[in-house]
């Protein structure tokens, strides 16, 4: 049976079975369609009804001296008998305008107080609702006198609240009564009272309502879906005592945590999908869009499904985390323990997104759970987002689902998971029970890769010059940093558990036909990427502003001294991203994958620390050819020296305008984005296909064989 057709088997019966449940069922369907109904109209009628029940409510009213409580009293009266006057002059037109009409203050009592102490004491102990302290101004032409009222309030005391919302009504509507009739025994219009006006138009949409508050509920309902079939897929086979006879079938261990993990994604994102459409009927068909924004306007169906589509790689990613936390519980009950910190975790980062001053940009845009927070909040309040904003949270999440994939699939297959005890998770870190390996495993290799991806987007971000200014700070801080992170961090991990450093960077010594073709590709690639950049603008349109970061990085690199220009344009970026990408993380994938496989993979991943989706297809194309030259010669020193001297002619043909001349191609000050010449795009290309067909073909040694036969003897056990 082929891979596909076991992944399927396995997919199938494992979703029939959760399907089954009746857990499941009442979780997925009957809760959504029936609560999220039953919230909204509980919710809004208990509202309604606790705002008309404060209305019937009686106030009290504390005030310091009789005056003042007779004052307050015909204030209210007159209020009253205005309102009544203007009701039936003006008649009710509707029974809408009816409930909209102010409504006098009728039931209340006032209450004199010995001092203010003695009121504040009261109003804090709730005794009385609010106090008005009452000071009348001196007369102003004679006629006229001011009032100041001043109210005491305990804001959180919502019948306090309530009762100095009413009152201020009161007071504001017999103050503008009072302006219009001075103003009329004057003669004055009443607009003189008023030079400036100010309304305010509240554009708020149902989809600006929802875009604050569905996102996260959203992310949470995706990861709350793959919780249960997480853990009867993992604890509950196990305490069923079904797991271990699931080891022994004849299967690999992938083809079985593939389709596990494929029926948690399929399951989470079919609870969210049910969630937001009844979430988005619910809204629509009972009629709430005015009841949250006020306007008619519709729930963005289109925007819906869009952001669903943007949950797969998040749901994958979330689908994976579960199944590897919940492979080490022994039980149902103990596998809930287990998922909620990781709930808990999910929602920090949840959390800070949601927050409204945060904005989809900078280290947000690789933050896990928090991008795709923000992608959904800005889609749904038809913010500005460009493709490029998109496509870093879609390939960034995507990484982090395949890191989070690889280590579910590792966990998944450990014995000492398979038949947990007490002391498991401590085995799988305790160093001196870990077994030396001759490469790193591909969950090491994509974890730490996954790690190292928002690292060194933070770090390139923080570094990124302002406007006007160099990046020579740029080029020098990562000079610095790149050794740090894309090789210490790496060793440091191998050394902790028992890799093979030579094996894990393919540290050996090439042949002289992989040599020779490494130097020939590294003399002619450039050839292939100019004509590759060339064909990709003629598609799509190089944005101005990439174009002007061309220019400073390089003016900054003229600036600079030859010899650092290339230690920091050439020789630090090939030794290190060769290390990491065909050292490391190519090691890590081939253990586990085919060749083709793994190179593709550890190209896209190489393009994709560019953070540039205008540079992709170059910067991929030239991974394949370096990932595919270090497989072919078993050797990393061979797409090292032709990365070197890729970028080593990049950067002389910015340091010397002469070297470009004396090709005949134009200079910097020409049409950068032109074909080559024939006289060198042939010889160029001629060169670079003899280097390929120049590569030997790889010669597995002994060790690389008894590996890669035990790694079958347990895949297939």
């Amino acid at each position: 049976m082929r891979f596909h057709h076991r992944i399927r088997t396995i997919y199938v019966k494992e979703l029939i079975d959760i399907l089954r449940d009746r857990r499941t069922l009442l979780a997925m369907i009957v809760v959504p369609i029936v609560m999220y109904p039953l919230l909204m109209l509980g919710s809004i009628q208990a509202v309604s009804y606790q705002v008309q029940s404060l209305d019937d409510e009686p106030i009290r009213f504390g005030v310091l001296t009789e005056d003042d409580g007779k004052h307050l009293h015909a204030l209210i009266l007159r209020d009253a008998e205005t309102l009544s006057r203007v009701a039936k002059r003006q008649g009710a037109e509707s029974a809408g305008d009816e409930d909209d009409a102010p409504k006098p203050l009728e039931d209340y009592e006032v209450r004199a107080m010995a001092s203010r102490a003695a009121l504040e004491d009261a109003i804090r102990e709730r005794q009385l609702h609010l106090g008005i302290l009452i000071e009348k101004g001196p007369l102003i032409g004679g006629r006229y006198r001011r009032i100041h009222v001043e109210f005491l309030v305990d804001s959180d005391n919502v019948r306090s609240f309530n009762a100095m919302t009413r009152l201020q009504d009161v007071v504001a509507r017999t103050r503008d009564r009072l302006l219009e009739n001075r103003l009329a025994q004057v003669r004055l219009p009443r607009a003189l009272a008023k030079p400036y006006i100010m309304d305010v138009s509240d554009l708020a949409t149902p989809t600006s309502m929802l875009g604050q508050i569905l996102p996260l509920i959203l992310i949470l309902l995706t990861i709350t879906g793959a919780i249960y079939p997480a853990i009867d897929l993992t604890a509950g086979e196990r305490e069923r005592g079904t797991l271990e006879t699931l080891m022994v079938c004849p299967v690999p261990v992938i083809d079985l945590i593939v389709g596990k993990f494929l029926v948690v994604t399929s399951v989470a994102i079919m609870g969210a999908a049910l969630n937001l459409t009844v979430v988005s009927a619910t809204i629509y068909f009972g009629g709430f869009n005015r009841v949250l924004a006020g306007t008619e306007e519709t729930v963005p169906l289109g925007k819906m499904a869009l952001i669903l589509l943007a949950l797969i790689p998040f749901a994958v990613l979330m689908s994976a985390v579960m199944i590897a936390v919940c492979s080490y519980a022994r039980t149902f009950k103990e596998a809930q323990n287990y998922v909620t910190p990781v709930i808990l975790a999910v929602l920090i980062p949840g959390g800070f997104a949601a927050l409204p001053t945060t904005q989809l940009e900078g280290v947000m845009l690789v933050m896990p759970v928090g991008n795709m927070v923000l992608l959904a909040r800005d889609l749904l309040l038809g913010a500005d987002i460009s493709w490029w904003q998109v496509s870093l949270v879609l390939i960034s999440t995507s990484l982090y689902a395949g890191a989070a994939v690889a280590v579910a699939a590792s966990v998944f297959g450990r014995e000492s998971v398979v038949f947990a005890d007490s002391a498991s998770l401590k085995t799988i870190f305790s160093r001196r029970l870990i077994k030396p390996a001759a490469w790193p495993p591909i969950s090491m290799s994509s974890l730490v890769v996954a790690l190292l991806f928002p690292t060194w987007f933070f770090v390139q971000a923080s570094l990124s010059p302002g406007p006007g200014e160099g990046v020579q700070r740029l080029l020098r801080m990562t000079g610095v940093l790149m050794p740090l992170l894309f090789v210490a961090c790496p060793t440091i991990v191998l050394l902790y558990w028992r890799t093979d450093i030579v094996n894990a960077f393919a540290l050996r010594r090439p042949g002289v036909r992989s040599l020779a073709a490494g130097v020939l590709i590294g003399l002619s690639s450039w050839v292939v990427a100019r004509e590759l950049n060339v064909l990709q603008s003629s598609i799509i349109v190089i944005p101005a502003e990439i174009l002007q970061s061309f220019e400073t990085m390089a003016a900054s690199i003229v600036a600079m001294p030859w010899w650092m220009a290339l230690l920091l344009v050439a020789v630090v970026p090939a030794v290190c991203e060769e290390l990491l990408f065909r050292g490391f993380f190519l090691s890590g994938l081939m253990k586990s994958a085919r060749p083709v496989t793994a190179i593709l993979v550890s190209a896209t991943v190489f393009a994709v620390f560019h953070f540039l989706l205008f540079k992709f297809l170059v910067t991929a194309v030239l991974g394949v050819v370096f990932a595919y030259l270090c497989w072919r010669s078993r050797s990393i020193l061979p797409g090292m020296v032709a990365h070197l001297l890729h970028n080593a002619i990049g950067a002389l043909m910015v340091i010397e305008p002469s070297f470009p001349q004396t090709l005949g191609i134009e200079s910097s000050d020409g049409d950068t984005w032109a074909h080559l010449p024939a006289h060198v795009l042939l010889p160029g290309v001629a060169v670079f296909v003899l280097a390929l067909i120049l590569i030997p073909r790889p010669v597995r040694s002994a060790d690389e064989d008894l590996s890669s036969a035990s790694f079958d003897i347990r895949s297939t056990a």
